[in-house]
Order: structure tokens, then C-alpha cells, then sequence
């Protein structure tokens, strides 16, 4: 669907929103979904999550540890300074950031529409959403409400 002559609420390198449709350009293809057709559509944190390879890392620490114990004369220092050096710059690396994730319910099925560890970008793209959404309710002469 072509996004000529609509309104714009969001457009970035990964993710467009307009009045129509919704878009998060991931790879390696892009998801479209039609605002409209949106329902319940929620802000999500996700934990921290460890690397899958940071047990290989661990054990490759661990025999590094057990190398210079057996080779060093006076081990026990430099094991101890190598611990308090490796072990706060693995624990580091292993985590992946946290993420935030607008989930949402398309066509009765539950989807992920947006994903990123940037808390900035995704509360634009969040707020975008938002607009369209409630843009896309309105009619011209309000939102359909009657006054008592």
C-alpha cells in the first residue's frame, strides 16, 4: 500500500506511522500492519536476557583461570586480579539490554509490533501509534459523542 498523500506520524529507519498503516522495518524484511485493524495495544519491558554464548565465555574464562594457576609462580594474585578484572566486564557483555515492545492483538492474533532498546525512539514511535489511532476514530464532527 502506497503511503502517498497520507499523514505522517512517525518516520524513521525503523519504524513509519501513518493514518493508515504501521510499519516496523526489520530484517530482513519490513511488518505492515493497518492501524485500524489494531486492538489492545500494550507497552512491554523485557528483561535483561544473558547471551547465548555467555556460557562459552564463562568456560573459557574458567580455563584461562585454571591455565594460570598452573603456570604462574605465584598464581594466586594474578588469578585474583584477573577474577576482579574479567568477572564485572563478562557480566557486562553477557547481558542483552533491556528492550521495550509494543504488543497488540491484529486480525484475533497476538502480535509484536515494534521492538527497541532505545527507550527514546520507542516512546516516539509509541506516541505516533497513539495519534494514529485516536486520529483514526474521530469522525469530522468530533469523536461521536453526544452532549447531555
Amino acid at each position: 500500500m502506497s503511503t502517498r498523500g497520507l499523514r505522517t506520524y512517525y518516520l524513521g529507519s525503523d519504524a513509519e506511522v501513518t493514518e493508515a498503516l504501521f510499519t516496523w522495518h526489520t530484517s530482513p524484511e519490513s511488518l505492515s500492519f493497518a492501524v485500524a485493524e489494531l486492538r489492545h495495544v500494550g507497552l512491554v519491558q523485557t528483561p535483561a536476557r544473558t547471551r547465548p554464548y555467555a556460557p562459552h565465555l564463562a568456560a573459557g574464562a574458567l580455563l584461562s583461570v585454571a591455565a594460570g594457576w598452573t603456570l604462574l609462580a605465584n598464581p594466586t594474585l594474578y588469578v585474583i586480579a584477573f577474577l576482579a578484572i574479567a568477572g564485572p566486564v563478562l557480566a557486562y557483555f553477557w547481558r542483552l539490554p533491556r528492550r521495550w515492545e509494543l504488543h497488540a492483538q491484529y486480525h484475533g492474533t497476538a502480535v509484536v509490533l515494534y521492538s527497541s532498546a532505545d527507550v527514546r525512539v520507542f516512546n516516539q514511535v509509541g506516541r505516533a501509534l497513539r495519534r494514529a489511532m485516536e486520529d483514526g476514530r474521530r469522525t469530522p464532527w468530533g469523536y461521536g459523542l453526544a452532549a447531555a
